[in-house]
């Protein structure tokens, strides 16, 4: 009877509901890290031509701190950014949809 109760209960995948990660980096922070290395680059190699280091310490910095203010929730503070619709109060002439003869 113990066969049969091992048996009954199945294996279950001990990632499912977990966040999907990078090693330490979670993947909803994979692209604004990009974006952040690449602009760490342009900076210091390309317009200020400082060194290998500064870079790494300037998107270090970079990385670390965008992951501080956005946190686990990414989209709790990108979402105050976006455009809300602009309502405008204007007047349009009627028109009827069905002309009615008076005949």
């Amino acid at each position: 009877m113990t066969q049969q109760h091992e048996q009954s209960f199945r294996l279950v995948n001990q990632s499912l509901g977990q966040q999907p990660t990078l090693g330490p980096l979670p993947a909803n922070l994979l692209a604004p890290s990009g974006i952040i290395l690449v602009l760490a680059y342009f900076l210091t190699q390309i317009l200020l031509h400082l060194g290998f280091a500064v870079f790494m310490v300037v998107s270090a910095w970079g990385i670390s701190s965008w992951w501080i203010v956005v946190g686990e929730k990414t989209w709790k503070f990108t979402n105050k950014f976006v455009a809300v619709p602009d309502w405008k109060r204007g007047h349009v002439r009627y028109t009827r949809c069905l002309n009615h003869d008076d005949n």
